[in-house]
């Protein structure tokens, strides 16, 4: 028996078509006082932790197929929309990878595994480059969306077979960078508790994006592990060279503008 009288009608809108929900304004109906029991339940209504970040989080770990079936299927109401999924973890990753240096680190430990030499680098060059890093810094919880359209390209060709629409494979691959942008951000306190690690973590999350990937190719296509490797290769480095592409095309144009107003471009960076 509820605490307090039965609600019978909307107490938003006075509705009288109620059940758990107001049919005419969304109100969810309570029929019960706000007890400290019901005061977490109304939390994690909040937070949507039955059928929100935490539930779609935990199937793309065990049944990515199902999410994603799912979700192409209709059947949305049970996972939080993979552009929002996608904006939180990777606003999280970004977050962490600031606040803990691991982006500088990273950058200064690649260099120096590829041999390159700040010193050797002109003094504008550099300059550019800092603005470069700068700028991606600023943007670098958006710049996972921006590879998802290309990669998507590759992958509608590879799996062309199983005939989905291009935005069908928009939804299944931001779901799948997303969750593997989670679990790079997973293995970062393995480099702040570890820094001596950080000239090998580009290896290290390279290695568990390709295998998450393979996994969840795998999962929904239902090809071969071999298969599912390949088609990860082929998408994510198809979208990777051509985001690159453009962007150094970008670029490109930029500098010549620049040179054509007589305006030194490492400069203006500067």
């Amino acid at each position: 028996m509820p605490d307090q009288p039965k609600v019978e009608m909307c107490p938003n809108c006075n509705a009288t078509a109620i059940v758990n929900y107001c049919s005419h304004c969304g109100q969810k109906i309570y029929q019960r006082r706000f007890t400290t029991r019901v005061f977490f339940a109304v939390v994690g209504n909040a937070l949507n932790l039955e059928r929100g970040i935490l539930h779609t989080m935990v199937w793309l770990f065990r049944k990515p197929g199902k999410v994603l079936s799912d979700y192409l299927a209709g059947k949305t109401k049970s996972y939080l929309n993979p552009l929002n999924y996608m904006l939180i973890i990777a606003g999280v990753y970004a977050f962490l990878a600031l606040s803990f240096n691991i982006f500088d680190n990273t950058i200064e430990s690649t260099n120096q595994l590829l041999g390159n030499d700040q010193k050797d680098i002109p003094a504008e060059a550099l300059a550019f480059q800092q603005s470069w890093l700068a700028t991606v810094k600023k943007y670098m919880n958006l710049i996972p969306l921006l590879i998802v359209p290309f990669a998507s390209i590759f992958s509608r060709w590879y799996y062309r077979k199983k005939k989905l629409y291009y935005g069908e494979h928009l939804i299944l691959n931001t779901y799948v960078f997303a969750q593997s942008i989670l679990i790079t951000t997973l293995l970062l306190p393995v480099v702040i508790l570890a820094s001596e690690l950080i000239s090998v973590f580009p290896l290290i999350t390279t290695f568990f994006t390709a295998a998450y990937f393979t996994y969840a190719y795998h999962s929904y296509f239902g090809k071969s592990v071999v298969n599912a490797f390949f088609g990860a290769v082929v998408m994510y480095l198809g979208g990777f060279v051509v985001l690159m592409t453009l962007m150094m095309i970008v670029v490109i144009i930029w500098v010549i503008i620049m040179a054509t107003m007589g305006i030194n471009p490492f400069a203006a960076a500067g």
